[in-house]
């Protein structure tokens, strides 16, 4: 079971993306609408936050948007409110959080679309506090090396280099998906399309204020067929 008594109350979720490794499947719906079950993954997302206390979600759309709003609606029928951020065009990680910047609260949590990572938020809130962070990032441990390491953590939770692409063996975490900023981070934003991994890590981690929590518990991202297959055979949508 999950607390709920958490001060953070907001959810920003990117749920942009065009899906092209999961195609036929997401030809007709976006990815987060993939089913699972008898609910779409997006929805096992929003039951997660929900029982951990939050109350409000961002939708940061674009590709078939209209389907997560004909499913999600206002949120009042999960019990929850959704409001969504549409991209026109796509903007990349930074710029969809940038296009919804006018929504934001001062803190926010921060997951994709196509990824579960079953962990208890209090652990970011925790983190921030004690560091005046930024930023906390979640990594994985990655003891069965699912995918290159491509975070260097400190002992004290600082986070020393991040590099997405063609990391180097120095690295010893793999970045997990959730996430915790302060909105004003997005001060560093250098345009309206851009990476936030690439664009404004760097200057958070530069500044000592991007920080990690190490976790040994799996996350799960359905972006490939392989994928998808281990998160439908391995998610317990009721945890």
């Amino acid at each position: 079971m999950f607390t709920s008594d958490i001060m953070v109350k907001q959810a920003v979720i990117l749920c942009g993306g065009l899906g092209t490794r999961l195609r036929p499947l997401t030809y007709d719906i976006p990815k987060p609408m993939i089913p699972f079950g008898e609910k779409p993954f997006l929805e096992i997302l929003v039951d997660y936050f929900k029982a951990q206390g939050i109350e409000r979600f961002v939708f940061c759309t674009g590709h078939l948007h209209e389907h997560i709003e004909k499913h999600f609606g206002n949120g009042s029928q999960f019990g929850v409110e959704i409001i969504y951020s549409v991209e026109l065009e796509p903007l990349g990680t930074g710029g969809a959080l940038l296009n919804a910047k006018h929504l934001l609260d001062e803190q926010f949590f921060f997951a994709f679309g196509d990824s579960y990572l079953p962990l208890e938020l209090r652990h970011l809130i925790r983190i921030q506090k004690e560091n005046n962070a930024q930023g906390v990032i979640t990594i994985y441990m990655n003891n069965d090396n699912i995918a290159p390491n491509n975070i260097r953590i400190m002992p004290d939770g600082r986070i020393l280099n991040y590099i997405k692409k063609n990391p180097p063996d120095s690295m010893n975490g793999l970045e997990a998906g959730l996430s915790l900023f302060n909105r004003d981070m997005l001060d560093y934003a250098p345009g309206r399309i851009f990476s936030l991994e690439e664009a404004i890590f760097p200057k958070l981690i530069n500044t000592g204020l991007l920080f990690g929590l190490l976790t040994s518990k799996r996350f799960y991202d359905i972006g490939t067929p392989n994928g998808l297959e281990l998160a439908r055979r391995e998610i317990n949508d009721t945890d």
